[in-house]
């Protein structure tokens, strides 16, 4: 069984070199890959290791592992196979902040190198941070020992990885500790080469390899797999040794360091960087990382150095062995000093390829060079190459079967519309075809403000006005004045998308106390708009049309709309009331229009939209004077047609993350910064705060934005909030939640008086009043294990997490209690009622009467309604205590 990988060297054993990836997978006393002469090559061809190599490829040049006692701490060790000995010029990481000196510091630079590499591909996918299936592959994994550290780290974040090797034994390992760190589910194991990845196109989010390179056959068929597997718009990053390029060293030099080395394909960074580019990648960038492999060989050297000073001279001690390690490594110090190879990152894109199938209103100008149109051969696409992205118009049918046809590279359909009714929306989900509209914020308010014109001018009778004379004698008062105010009418809504909502908080602007009902489908009323807007909610459409002045039509067309507005509800409308369609002309049944507007049973209709459409010639609705027919004119200005086109880049930017969405990470993480410091806030006002201590948290990117630390929570700005807090406590207890639970998007921990309280008794806490419901069947608990400051605490506590379902608080004995859910306001919302309820709790322990526990069925039901949407934690509440909290 392989050593458990949170397991720490041992303290009092002198690493002389450590393997790449973790020392602690590996013994540490094992001198690894240690070349005693450059004219040593990395394989022969009748080596048993005579594969590929990959990152973690050595041989060890002691014996048997054992276990070293303090006192044998400087013995050198026996040298198994000395004829095989091999210096291992990989960098052992990343050393910046590192204490080199520290026991087991090869292992914290593996993992810091490792973390560096994620953090970075992450910050090049910033649409994939806060996913919950994001992919990659490890290309020449080794042990595997990279994958389960960063699915240890990130298991909210990524689904599955690849670890892709050729080793078999290293393949052995990884299977074994994926399964023993129960990650079988996320890590799959292949054996394979990277030359040869036995996977189909467009499969991963990321490629990525740490050293893994150096010995690949041809670099362009491993760049060109690497970019066949990945999605486009993915990211490619790898580090690895590159050929130095020192002007003044000669080709047969580096020709030499490569030969003896049986380094195939030798490139230095600028090829590197064009042989990615010719495969495909874009944006690709080299980070120059060999200062961190100078250090390494200068860590080494300084053991061997100790070693070869201090070491006993025992009948197992090869000391002549040790001299010339140590002399190697200076020769690797002084290649590094002369430029004979560098080591570093790479780092690129894959392109997205788009296809403009019609013509745009105005000229489409691309500035963003990741994205490709595969109309246009100036832009070298490769002959035959698929789109990611298909643009479409209102006129282009996107039914069942042209969908179907699309090829299986199409995940985005972009259409130039404000309606879908052209696109068949079952067949692209079917296919998993997202789509899109551009221009949808300018169509929007184009329409709102088109739509608030003919609402006042409908009420006041306008178009009926036209050619009225004013009268030359006899004007009173009362002439013609039969017409309303917005003030003293009622609006009648059907739908509540963006167009009604954004029309009502308009007609909000000038008209405060208009009367405004809706409707919609029960399961989509929306509680908080009701509240926001001031909004009546009428379950049934005919009820909506008997009190209606206006009834306004503001759904879209589908088969559960079509003929929506029909004789019948029609019919209730009063004789006073009006109807305008800006919707869709189909969603009004035109026989039974044209029927009310002949019996005058409504006083008019105003149409931007008819069905059929256009209108035919000889239509009777032409001659009603009590019909008011416009040309589908809402959107008709050059403003709207301009940002349907000027929207497309951005749209592919945000959904591959191209760059257009570090705006909205921006917004998003200035809502999150403000939701934190209320709830920091809060916490003191209401006496639930520790001094500096405890910690609420929210899910942001790869990681989450927390408490600072040493500041009293009263004062917490949202700009003192910080990505990685100062309490090692709070790290590991967040993390562990937030791995247990990729749902929930916020935490808090606290040590309140009553919930500590009842965190120390043997029954813990219990649901006994309407309060409570929140938290019925929804507590988890957890054995103090002392301060939470081990990062191997972390299974346990999200094992806990995992042990009830739909959990929203952790009870944690002896110490405190944690709540988390969707948003920052449901998690603090529930803080507080499970710190009143625990009070509660106690108080009617304290009071020494017989307790009486709700019904269990009652407590069911009302833990269900208590997270209806009206009653959802932070939903009445959040609004109204912002208001308590200033930053002035």
């Amino acid at each position: 069984m392989p050593p458990n990988p949170n397991s720490k060297p041992a303290e009092d054993v002198i690493c002389i070199a450590d393997q790449f990836h973790f020392s602690s997978f590996f013994s540490s006393t094992n001198l690894a890959g240690l070349d005693i002469d450059d004219d040593e090559s990395v394989n022969t061809p009748n080596s048993p290791y005579n594969h590929r190599p990959s990152r973690s490829d050595s041989v060890s040049i002691i014996g048997p592992e054992e276990q070293v006692s303090g006192d044998a701490r400087l013995k050198p060790h026996t040298i198994a196979n000395p004829d095989r000995v091999k210096l291992k010029f990989y960098s052992n990481g990343k050393w910046d902040g590192l204490d080199q000196d520290q026991p087991g510091a090869y292992g914290r630079a593996s993992e810091a190198m490792t973390d560096y590499m994620y953090n970075l591909s992450m910050s090049l996918l910033p649409h994939r941070m806060d996913s919950n299936d994001f992919s990659y592959i490890d290309l020449g994994s080794g042990t595997g020992a990279s994958a389960i550290h960063l699915v240890q780290k990130h298991s909210a974040t990524i689904s599955k990885v690849t670890c892709l090797n050729l080793c078999k034994e290293q393949n052995d390992m990884a299977i074994d500790s994926a399964s023993e760190m129960d990650m079988s589910d996320r890590i799959d194991v292949v054996e394979a080469s990277f030359e040869e990845i036995p996977f189909e196109e467009n499969q991963y989010d990321l490629a990525f390899s740490q050293d893994a390179f150096i010995h690949a056959l041809t670099k362009k068929k491993v760049y060109a797999e690497a970019y066949r597997v990945t999605k486009p718009g993915g990211a490619f990053v790898f580090c690895d040794l590159m050929c130095g390029d020192n002007p003044d060293l000669t080709v047969q030099e580096l020709a030499q360091f490569a030969e003896r080395n049986r380094i195939n394909d030798w490139l230095n960074p600028s090829q590197i960087i064009k042989t990615c580019e010719e495969v495909g990648f874009k944006d690709v960038k080299f980070i120059n990382l060999t200062t961190d492999l100078r250090i390494s060989f200068q860590l080494m050297l300084k053991k061997v150095t100790f070693v070869l000073e201090h070491g006993d001279s025992g009948p197992n001690v090869n000391r002549v062995l040790l001299m010339n390690y140590r002399d190697s490594i200076c020769r690797r110090i002084t290649q590094i000093e002369r430029g004979v190879f560098k080591w570093g990152l790479i780092h690129a894109r894959k392109p997205v390829f788009m296809e403009l199938t019609v013509k745009t209103p105005v000229p489409f100008v691309k500035t963003n060079h990741l994205i490709l149109d595969v109309n246009k051969p100036s832009q070298k696409v490769e002959e035959g190459q698929e789109p990611n992205v298909v643009v479409v118009d209102i006129l282009k049918k996107m039914q069942k079967e042209q969908i179907d046809a699309l090829p299986s590279t199409v995940e985005l359909l972009i259409t130039m519309s404000a309606g879908l009714d052209h696109i068949d929306l079952d067949a692209c989900k079917a296919k998993g075809i997202i789509v899109k509209q551009s221009g949808r914020d300018a169509i929007t308010n184009h329409v709102i403000q088109y739509t608030l014109c003919f609402i006042t001018l409908g009420l006041r009778d306008a178009f009926n006005q036209l050619g009225v004379a004013f009268p030359s004698k006899g004007w009173n008062l009362n002439w013609n004045c039969e017409g309303k105010s917005l003030t003293s009418c009622t609006i009648a809504i059907v739908g509540l998308g963006l167009i009604a909502k954004g029309l009502i908080a308009e007609i909000r602007k000038l008209a405060p106390d208009t009367r405004i009902i809706y409707t919609v489908p029960k399961h989509r009323r929306d509680f908080d708009v009701e509240s926001k807007l001031k909004l009546e909610y009428v379950e049934k459409l005919t009820d909506l049309a008997s009190q209606a002045d206006v009834l306004l039509p503001l759904c879209s067309l589908n088969k559960s709309t079509e003929h929506l507005i029909d004789k019948e509800i029609l019919g209730c409308l009063r004789p006073e009331a009006g109807i305008i369609n800006v919707s869709r002309g189909k969603v009004v049944d035109t026989d039974a229009l044209t029927e009310a507007l002949e019996n005058k049973s409504i006083r008019y209709a105003i149409l931007d939209c008819t069905y059929p459409e256009p209108l035919p010639a000889d239509h009777p609705l032409w001659k009603k004077d009590n019909c008011f027919i416009f040309p589908h004119y809402a959107t008709n200005t050059m403003d709207v047609r301009e940002k349907l086109v000027t929207d497309i880049q951005p749209i592919i930017e945000d959904h591959y993350g191209l760059g257009h969405s570090d705006a909205r990470q921006k917004a998003e993480e200035k809502i999150l910064r403000y939701d934190l410091a209320v709830a920091h806030r809060l916490t003191a006002k209401y006496g639930m705060d520790m001094l500096v201590w405890n910690h609420i948290s929210a899910r942001h990117r790869s990681g989450c934005i927390i408490t600072p630390g040493r500041k009293m929570w009263g004062t917490i700005n949202p700009e003192d909030l910080v990505f990685s807090s100062s309490n090692v406590t709070a790290d590991i207890i967040h993390e562990a939640i937030y791995s247990a639970r990729p749902d929930v998007k916020a935490v808090i921990h606290l040590h309140t008086p009553a919930a500590t309280a009842v965190s120390c008794l043997e029954e813990g806490f219990q649901t006994i009043t309407q309060d409570s419901a929140y938290f019925y069947g929804k507590v988890a608990t957890y054995e103090w294990d002392g301060v939470s400051d081990d990062a191997s605490e972390k299974p346990a506590l999200a094992k806990a997490v995992k042990s009830v379902k739909g959990c929203n608080t952790l009870l944690m004995y002896n110490h405190g209690f944690a709540c988390f859910g969707s948003s920052v306001k449901e998690a603090w919302v529930l803080a507080y009622y499970f710190e009143r309820c625990c009070e509660t709790q106690l108080r009617v322990m304290q009071s020494g009467g017989k307790l009486r526990r709700p019904n269990k069925i009652v407590m069911e039901k009302a833990g269900e309604a208590s997270y209806l949407p009206e009653f959802a934690p932070g939903a009445q509440e959040w609004e109204a205590l912002c208001g308590e909290v200033s930053f002035d």
